[in-house]
């Protein structure tokens, strides 16, 4: 059973595209998965469809590597908001390959809140936030 720091989870299978010259997944498809998972959380935490509906940027990535991925594998990743400020809040991210549980990636994401139109930051609103608190209620 997977144990996972978060309640928001999403799934993702390694294909044949993700792996490299030595046969496991590239470090770099590790951020796809991570993104993916982030995009997914976003929509859901905020109850919005499409791709139209993201009003914030990735302002910074880190991936911390803890074991190897390899075809036909799966993993879950847990996602879960950690901080909030102003205008950015944190993102974490647990990636557990679902077979064995084992512990694959880390990932810590800050995100900002963006006015696309003023091409500049903007304080997050107060129903986002309300969100992101129910989503995940432990945010500092």
């Amino acid at each position: 059973m997977l144990t996972a720091r978060f309640r928001f989870r999403h799934e993702e299978t390694v294909r044949f595209r993700d792996l490299d010259a030595l046969g496991h997944v590239n470090n770099a498809v590790y951020l796809t998965y991570f993104e993916s998972a982030r995009i997914a959380y976003w929509l859901h935490t905020t109850k919005r469809t499409g791709l139209g509906a993201l009003d914030m940027i990735l302002a910074r990535a880190e991936i911390d590597f803890r074991s190897p991925l390899a075809y036909g594998e799966s993993v879950e990743v847990s996602v879960g908001a950690t901080s909030l400020g102003r205008s950015s809040f944190v993102l974490e991210a647990d990636m557990h390959e679902r077979a064995t549980a084992r512990l694959v990636a880390e990932s810590k994401k800050v995100l900002v809140h963006y006015d696309f139109a003023a091409g500049r930051s903007a304080p997050l609103p107060d129903a986002l936030r309300a969100l992101i608190l129910e989503q995940d209620p432990e945010v500092a």
